[in-house]
């Protein structure tokens, strides 16, 4: 697989007489985690596609430079910010396409919306992942098995009291805010039956109807799940939103799961109720990451700790590419897209 800087097949751009060009800010080496041959062949479809011959992201000066002209740009996690110097340069610029979650790290402002520039986002071809590893730290976490593989590992051979599980059917599930990672949750669960508790004030009692969920205040849902999954966005009302009080509320032998953001936690008091052996917890986050390697988190018995990696394998990376790549097709010819992030969504998103 090739990618160059290189013209495909063209469609007209909305102004009828220019054909569309795709600018791809993606380094190189990395493009191909995103483009598989058929969703290439899609791209190309669409325009003249210019990719970056670099194997690291454009300098600001270069995203200036290549951008002018361009109709849309599709840039990912820990490329160059889409400035205000940038905007200017880009007087063509109908679409920017951001092949990962948050969008706030591509725009320094939020001028983007002032100059009519639509702009995608890719939390729902994460959220599907993410999802798949909440159930899958549930379960881990519910059926002990990394400490049960560690005491086979150890040369323990007698089944005791430690070992036994804790399912997860017919149990009362909370989850902490309501967006696209915790209604794919919802979906995952629903073969296991039990209530789903759920705590989101811009959520509305018609919208958890028709999920089949209770909405209820924050301290009600801590204290009445045996699961609690933390799916609220980073913003600074959410800062360190469970506290110790909070954090008091869960019931002993329940499982917390985190793979939101890490500062919603106050991790201090966390690790004081860990340290007591009271309940469980599934990290994939931290509010400090990587995680210090002397971090208590990493040496806790009741803790399954990882590095941030719930929404991103190679799967859900060419899922990125598909949706993103469908979305803009639909943008260039007049259908409503699916993945837009409106100026008014970006209060409570991370």
């Amino acid at each position: 697989m090739v990618f160059s800087v290189c013209p495909y097949s063209i469609l007209r751009g909305r102004n009828g007489n220019m054909m569309n060009k795709l600018l791809v800010q993606i380094p190189r080496h990395l493009a191909p985690a995103f483009f598989d041959e058929h969703t290439l062949a899609e791209l190309a479809s669409l325009g003249e596609v210019e990719w970056n011959p670099f194997d690291r992201p454009f300098t600001e000066e270069e995203l200036i430079s290549r951008i002018q002209g361009a109709d849309a740009l599709i840039t990912s996690w820990r490329c160059t910010p889409v400035s205000d110097a940038v905007l200017d340069a880009a007087g063509r610029l109908q679409l920017v396409a951001q092949m990962a979650g948050s969008i706030r790290p591509v725009f320094p402002t939020w001028s983007v919306y002032d100059r009519s520039i639509r702009v995608l986002n890719s939390n729902y071809a994460i959220a599907v992942s993410v999802s798949e590893s909440v159930l899958a730290l549930i379960l881990a976490l519910g059926h002990k098995i990394i400490p049960v593989d560690r005491a086979m590992r150890g040369g323990q051979v007698q089944k005791h009291e430690g070992m036994e599980s804790y399912e997860l059917r017919g149990k009362t599930v909370g989850l902490i805010g309501l967006g696209m990672v915790a209604r794919e949750v919802i979906k995952l669960l629903q073969p296991f039956g039990g209530a789903i508790l759920v705590y989101d004030p811009f959520v509305s009692e018609e919208v958890a109807g028709e999920l089949g969920v209770h909405l209820l205040p924050l301290d009600e849902v801590l204290s009445r799940s045996d699961i609690i999954s933390l799916h609220a966005p980073k913003v600074p009302e959410t800062y360190r939103m469970i506290g110790a009080g909070q954090l008091k509320r869960i019931k002993d032998g329940a499982l917390l799961i985190n793979t939101a953001r890490g500062d919603l936690i106050d991790e201090e008091a966390l690790l004081a109720e860990l340290r007591q052996n009271r309940f469980y917890a599934g990290l994939d986050v931290f509010e400090t990451e990587p995680l210090a390697a002397d971090s208590e988190f990493r040496r806790l018995d009741n803790v399954i700790a990882r590095p941030h990696l719930a929404g991103v394998n190679a799967d859900s990376r060419r899922r990125i590419g598909k949706l993103m790549v469908q979305d803009m097709k639909r943008h260039f010819t007049g259908e409503p897209v699916m993945f837009e992030v409106k100026r008014e969504q970006l209060a409570i998103m991370t």
